[in-house]
């Protein structure tokens, strides 16, 4: 069964292809004013660079694993908000704190339908695959688009959720005031209205505010890098242009008044394959006895600044997708390097990129459940492998502090405390250890108990 049978319910009918203009009794469907399907044509799927760009960011995006916990401290858990709410962490202690508050704030759920249909959220996809595409659609398009099928009904739990095509929605918003969107409408050639309930329209901001409602659309980062990226295109075309068309790079000709006749030019012709064309006599120099003119009819792609404008276009396009260029250009760079790029590009753009999704997904699908009290989810970024080192350099320095107990140490890291064993409430010193004065002290004296030993036949050194 195929994403538009499980629509069905919601279908209008068929209308003609690219009819944008739909009338509606108090509301009214708005234009998609960007042109988002040139962005997924052209910008993703005809620009290597880009296409780089947002499958490397989508694939990262989706290895961030989520869980779903329990509020059981209401004023803890506005604390964690409060210090890592917003996914730009300001320092190492605020998240060290963070980690320690959420402990306190939320308990793990072990089982819930909405834990398995984050699993496999439709029967084509996973979870990874899932939120890579949500991801990928938001970078292309400037939104990503989830569908919660319900089965048909309006109140029920979701039973599927399946990512939409951004470039085909189109915002359906009341009138006068066109703020909030009443509803959304799927135009593939085939017009469906959904309910806003069921939709998740996840954006980025979008300035160009209008009373046309075009501000209800999430601002495409390719419609501020889209001059770059046709500058990287036509660059890209110019080199294959040049490399295909391997034909004659200039054209010698005779200087005098006469010319050459066509039996001589043939002649020329021939000992010019002899002595200067082919791979044979590259870098050769060729000598003619006779006065020679030449015509230029190609220029290299260092002579026409092709290189520099596709390495330039590049950096560019990179900050315009918040990617770091070390990550897509290894080679130029240290290992070091490269490590501190992918912990910025964690840091400073999946890890807020994940709380935008995360407050979305909770003010979305949680009320579609009524009886499970108040859940919350939540990504888990200290599984991350750049987020790893720092935890490695938290639990070395905790490890030289032997004034702390075992629980006491989990507990400022974040984890669960072992309340069960009176053993992890212990301070342990490091047996190794002795006082400086203690260094050089003589040793005891033990004649008499040798002695003793000796009579009773426990020693015998004779």
């Amino acid at each position: 069964m195929n994403l538009f049978n499980r629509l069905k319910y919601a279908v209008t009918g068929r209308l003609p292809y690219g009819n944008q203009g739909i009338a509606n009794i108090g509301g009214q469907l708005i234009n998609n004013f960007q042109n988002t399907r040139d962005y997924v044509q052209n910008g993703y799927s005809g620009n290597a660079v880009v296409y780089s760009i947002i499958s490397f960011a989508a694939r990262k995006f989706a290895t961030v694993p989520v869980y779903l916990y329990q509020v059981q401290d209401e004023a803890s858990f506005k604390r964690y908000k409060a210090l890592l709410g917003s996914g730009q962490p300001t320092t190492k202690a605020a998240i060290a704190e963070a980690l320690k508050v959420r402990k306190k704030a939320l308990k793990a759920v072990e089982s819930h339908p909405l834990i398995d249909l984050l699993k496999r959220p439709n029967p084509t996809q996973g979870g990874a695959a899932f939120l890579e595409n949500l991801y990928g659609f938001k970078l292309i398009t400037g939104a990503g688009t989830a569908w919660a099928n319900r089965g048909g009904q309006e109140d029920g739990e979701p039973l599927e959720l399946w990512c939409l095509p951004s470039q085909d929605i189109t915002i359906k918003c009341q009138r006068p005031d066109f703020l909030v969107p009443v509803g959304y409408v799927l135009n593939d050639g085939y017009i469906a209205n959904l309910r806003k309930e069921d939709v998740l329209y996840w954006k980025y901001w979008n300035p160009n505010w209008s009373t046309n409602g075009a501000h209800l659309y999430g601002l495409a980062p390719l419609k501020a890098g889209a001059m770059v990226a046709n500058e990287r295109a036509k660059a890209d075309r110019t080199s294959a242009t040049m490399m295909q068309n391997q034909g004659s790079k200039g054209v010698l000709f005779g200087k005098g008044d006469k010319g050459m006749s066509t039996e001589q030019r043939d002649k020329l012709q021939d000992r010019i394959d002899e002595e200067v064309n082919g791979g044979k006599n590259a870098g050769r120099v060729a000598l003619a006895n006779t006065d020679l003119g030449y015509i230029d009819l190609g220029r290299s792609s260092s002579d026409l600044g092709l290189e520099s404008a596709k390495r330039l276009s590049k950096e560019d396009l990179c900050n315009v997708f918040g990617v770091p260029l070390v990550i897509l250009d290894p080679s130029n760079s240290t290992l070091a390097n490269l490590e501190s790029s992918m912990k910025s590009f964690v840091t400073n753009k999946i890890i807020p990129e994940w709380c935008g999704l995360r407050d979305d997904l909770n003010a979305w699908l949680i009320p579609m459940y009524k009886s499970s009290g108040k859940l919350w989810l939540e990504p888990d970024f200290s599984a991350l492998p750049e987020m790893q080192e720092d935890l490695e350099k938290q639990v070395n320095a905790l490890s030289k502090l032997w004034q702390l107990t075992p629980n006491q140490v989990l507990d400022h890291l974040g984890w669960e405390t072992n309340k069960n064993d009176e053993n992890m409430n212990k301070v342990y010193i490091p047996a190794s250890m002795i006082p400086l004065d203690q260094l050089n002290a003589m040793g005891q004296d033990i004649s008499t108990d040798v002695a003793k030993l000796t009579e009773t036949g426990f020693i015998d050194y004779k």
